[in-house]
C-alpha cells in the first residue's frame, strides 16, 4: 500500500478522518482483489466497492441524493470523485492502466467511472 493518497485536488476532504479511513479501506488486500477482478471482467472498479461505501461510509445513493440539501449533495459528490481518484492510484500501483472513463450502468452511486486493464 502506498503510504499516502497523492492528490492535491482534495485538500479539504482527504486529510479528514473519513478521507483517511477511505484510503485505508480501499488499500485492503481484499478490496484491491475485488477491484482487480471487476476490472478484469471489463467493468468499472467502482462497482466492486460501492455497497461498502454506502453501508460503511454513509455514501448517499443516486436516488436519495435527489432529495437532500445542495451542500450535502456537493459533499457526497466530492467524496465520490475522491474515491475514483484513489482507486485509480491503487490500481495503477498494482499493475493496471486506465483504459477509458465512461458511463456506468447498474450503479447505485456512480453515473460514470474509469475502466482499467492489466498491463501486458
Amino acid at each position: 500500500m502506498s503510504n499516502d493518497f497523492k492528490s492535491k485536488q482534495y485538500p479539504m476532504i482527504y486529510p479528514s478522518d473519513k478521507g483517511v479511513a477511505l484510503w485505508h479501506f480501499l488499500n485492503k488486500k481484499e478490496m484491491i482483489i475485488r477491484m482487480q477482478a471487476v476490472s478484469d471482467l471489463g467493468k468499472s472498479a467502482l462497482l466492486a466497492v460501492e455497497k461498502y461505501l454506502i453501508r460503511d461510509f454513509g455514501f448517499i445513493d443516486k436516488e436519495t441524493q435527489k432529495e437532500i440539501p445542495y451542500e450535502d449533495k456537493l459533499t457526497n459528490d466530492n467524496f465520490k470523485r475522491m474515491v475514483g481518484a484513489m482507486i485509480r492510484q491503487i490500481l495503477e500501483e498494482n499493475g493496471y492502466k486506465l483504459v477509458k472513463t465512461t458511463k456506468i450502468s447498474g450503479s447505485k452511486l456512480f453515473s460514470s467511472g474509469a475502466y482499467f486493464d492489466e498491463y501486458e
